[in-house]
């Protein structure tokens, strides 16, 4: 019986949005809402009685008005449509990921999606690097070696940074040792970076670039081979926050990286 209510809730707040809406809190009568919704006087009649019979409506002295149930599920009906409309801006890029695949929507709020192609392979990389040029605070969680960040890590050094906090995962920073010792090396004697490693891989790279009035996040989605699918670029508040919050999670669990000795 919940269920079928609760379905049957969701399908009356659907079909019935339009005048749940315009009926407000304040209250308002059938003909003004014939006018304002421009249909016919016996939709409107419909409409009302079947959202006064499940609670939504109430009369008033004015008319019609939302009861608090009407109130709240109205709200819940807005903050789904938000979401389902977030998530279809990346509907292309999730149509390829797996279903276990842990991203929070709201890293898609008013998103631009940069992914890789057959003849530009780079482009998620190359908007990371924009990125990262474009901030004067940075922190960054690199799951894979990408020799084009790190040639900006290095440039940055020469600039006007502030600060960069750059976490690593092992095999990252092993790989580094090896194969780029002088560029990690320029970072780590470089007073202004804070290196960072972790043992675990996270799924995706990470990364919020800051000025004294701007903020911007990032995100990059691999491929199985460990490349860059895709580069997420958004400056929504919410999702800043969202990513910040995973890379001090990151940041929590590393151990500061010294200089290794290569094997």
């Amino acid at each position: 019986m919940e269920h079928r209510d609760t379905a049957g809730a969701i399908s009356l707040v659907t079909k019935r949005e339009p005048i749940l809406r315009a009926v407000g809190t304040d209250g308002v009568g059938k003909r003004e809402l014939v006018d304002q919704l421009v249909v016919s006087r016996s939709t409107v009649d419909r409409g009302i009685r079947e959202l006064e019979s499940a609670g939504l409506l109430a009369r008033s002295t004015e008319g019609y008005q939302r009861t608090l149930l009407g109130e709240l599920l109205l709200a819940e009906y807005d903050r789904f449509a938000s979401t389902a409309g977030t998530l279809l801006n990346g509907r292309e890029l999730l149509a390829e990921l797996p279903p276990d695949f842990e991203l929070d929507p709201v890293v898609f709020e008013d998103a631009t999606i940069v992914t890789a192609s057959q003849h530009a392979p780079q482009q998620p990389i190359s908007a990371l690097c924009s990125v990262l040029d474009e901030g004067r605070w940075t922190q960054t969680v690199l799951p894979a070696v990408f020799p084009q960040v790190i040639d900006q890590w290095v440039a940055l050094c020469d600039e006007e940074m502030a600060r960069a906090d750059i976490v690593l995962t092992d095999p990252v920073a092993s790989t580094l040792v090896g194969s780029h010792t002088e560029s990690l090396q320029q970072l780590l004697d470089e007073s202004r970076v804070a290196l960072h490693q972790v043992e675990t891989t996270p799924a995706y790279g990470l990364v919020v670039a800051e000025t004294e009035s701007t903020a911007t996040a990032g995100l990059v989605v691999l491929d199985d081979r460990g490349g860059a699918r895709a580069f997420i670029e958004t400056e929504s508040d919410e999702a800043i926050s969202w990513v910040r919050d995973a890379i001090n999670d990151h940041l929590m669990q590393s151990t500061p990286l010294s200089t290794p000795s290569p094997e």
